[in-house]
């Protein structure tokens, strides 16, 4: 064995003992097109927006929510049956991070006691809350009609409802595959650090690509963003499934 395959082996098994595995399971993406004004006032200094022209030539940024039930959740050498089952959801922004497509995440809801505790020192957006999940299809043939989330906390509602459509051949963001790929492959979570005003905490995911379902939102109430005025979605994304894995979070100081 060669040094560089004796280098790449290493690296392989010290990420496989430190990283956390686990499957999304109904995961529903949902992403809207705004001005980059109405963003850029939700993020700090120093985080970069990711940015598309608008139609009229204006720089336009990305809201996205994103929805799905973590499955067998655990550490990864451990078998998956010692893993733990909760939903999840974030309020985020599409951001870049040097040269990674990244997300800026605004909140992170979920429905464990447990991971809300473990996550608490790392980020001061991270929040338990109250989950009613409703998917109708098939997980075996991974098939989807249509979906309901609802979460709530004390000052929190998100609900949308949403139900499958035609996949179209071409989207606001040109070829589906590559809107899909622009939407979905980021890599890296950035959430405001709860012991530095100023610093982050990064969170690396690393997960195939995506090939979803389109879908179509038929009811919408996101109570942080009442007052943005988002208008329709520019997708609405649906997959039954989806390994992730996960490296430990790092400290970054812009």
């Amino acid at each position: 064995m060669s040094v560089a395959e004796i280098t790449r082996t290493t690296a392989t098994t010290t990420q496989k003992l430190t990283s956390a595995s686990s499957v999304l399971r109904d995961l529903f993406i949902a992403t809207w097109a705004v001005p980059e004004a109405t963003v850029r006032v939700l993020v700090p200094e120093g985080v970069v927006l990711d940015r598309l022209p608008g139609p009229d030539g204006h720089p336009l940024a990305f809201l996205q929510l994103s929805c799905a039930l973590r499955e067998d959740a655990r550490w990864s050498p451990l078998p998956a049956s010692l893993g733990e089952d909760f939903h999840q959801a974030t309020l985020q922004v599409l951001t870049r991070h040097g040269d990674d497509r990244s997300v800026f995440v605004l909140k992170h809801f979920t429905g464990s006691t447990r991971v809300a505790g473990a996550l608490f020192p790392v980020s001061k957006v991270v929040e338990e809350a109250r989950f009613h999940v409703y998917v109708a299809g098939d997980p075996a043939r991974q098939t989807f009609s249509k979906l309901a989330y609802k979460l709530t906390t004390d000052a929190v509602q998100v609900h949308v409802r949403a139900e499958a459509i035609e996949r179209p051949e071409t989207t606001p963001l040109g070829r589906w595959s590559d809107a899909v790929r622009f939407l979905t492959q980021r890599p890296l979570a950035l959430h405001p650090a709860r012991l530095d005003k100023e610093g982050f905490t990064l969170f690396r995911t690393e997960h195939a690509p995506l090939n979803p379902r389109a879908a179509q939102l038929t009811h919408r109430i996101i109570r942080p963003w009442d007052d943005l005025e988002l208008g329709e979605p520019l997708l609405a994304l649906y997959q039954a499934e989806l390994p992730v894995t996960t490296t430990p979070p790092r400290r970054h100081k812009p």
